[in-house]
């Protein structure tokens, strides 16, 4: 069975020049590394000042040991929020566990510090309670090395829900929990969390982009770090959670739209291709998923 692995979300964009950032120091009290956290932690993630991201990809990586194995993985697409507060239910592992993550500039893909136009990455530990506080600043780190051996996964978004004018105005979470295999069902941890957010204003500016056209899949894994793999233990069991954030608080509520498949179970093979059903899903009282966006 491979490892599983996760990437928790970010979104991240960078200006080619850095030396405006160069005052701007990492909150110290961030994040004490003592101790070992529990499987199924949740991340409790805070950004400070990255505003230079802002409505860029974002990529995370849970990493252990001194091999960096992927443990978890997050997506981010885009950052919305300079001081964006992120919370991700059940991501860490067990023991001790770093976070690796780095901003997706132009030209897009990752792009390691030695090319000629370097992705801003960054490496924090995680506390063993899971806060962790980051605030935007330089030097930079290579988060190059860190190895992922899971399978990618691809959620395939139902045709009902693929229309533009639901991706222009609402945030949506994707999250893959790995179950127990002792027939309880119960979840240990997740593994794989990307979150969509409509383009917003860029600090100082005070016209939104054009949006980006609505995607046919959400994606984790073959997208960070230069690993073509992902978080997915093949062969284990899963709850898939699918939730477009209606009434816009990044909580998970009745006035949302949230759709639950239950003990899927992952395939062998490096991707997973997940084809949702929209019969899975639940709508607010007096609203019909095809009214969505329009």
């Amino acid at each position: 069975m491979f490892r599983t692995l996760i990437l928790s979300s970010l979104l991240c964009a960078c200006s080619a020049g850095v030396s405006d950032l160069d005052d701007l120091q990492t909150d110290a009290d961030a994040c004490d590394p003592r101790g070992r956290t529990e499987q199924g932690t949740t991340l409790d993630l805070t950004f400070k000042n990255v505003s230079p991201h802002i409505n860029q990809d974002m990529f995370f990586a849970v990493t252990q040991g001194k091999e960096r194995s992927v443990e978890a993985m997050v997506v981010l697409s885009t950052l919305d929020d300079a001081d964006l507060h992120l919370v991700v239910p059940k991501l860490l592992p067990s023991g001790t566990s770093e976070l690796a993550f780095w901003a997706d500039g132009e030209p897009k893909g990752f792009d390691a510090l030695d090319s000629t136009v370097p992705d801003h990455q960054w490496i924090r530990p995680v506390c063993p309670n899971g806060k962790l506080t980051f605030t935007h600043t330089t030097p930079f780190q290579d988060v190059e090395g860190a190895v992922a051996t899971g399978a990618v996964f691809v959620f395939e978004i139902p045709e009902l829900l693929r229309r533009q004018r639901v991706f222009d105005r609402y945030r949506m979470w994707l999250r893959v929990t790995q179950l127990s295999d002792d027939g309880r069902a119960t979840e240990l941890q997740t593994r794989a969390f990307f979150r969509w957010s409509p383009l917003v204003d860029p600090p100082g500016d005070d016209s939104t982009p054009k949006q980006r056209p609505a995607p046919e899949t959400f994606q984790v894994g073959d997208n960070v770090l230069g690993e073509g793999r992902g978080p997915i233990d093949t062969f284990s069991f899963y709850n898939i959670e699918f939730v477009i954030d209606l009434d816009d608080d990044a909580e998970l509520g009745g006035d949302d739209v949230v759709c639950r498949w239950k003990n899927e179970r992952a395939p062998g093979g490096n991707t997973w291709k997940f084809n949702a059903d929209v019969t899975a899903c639940d709508v607010p009282n007096g609203l019909e998923l095809d009214s969505l966006g329009l």
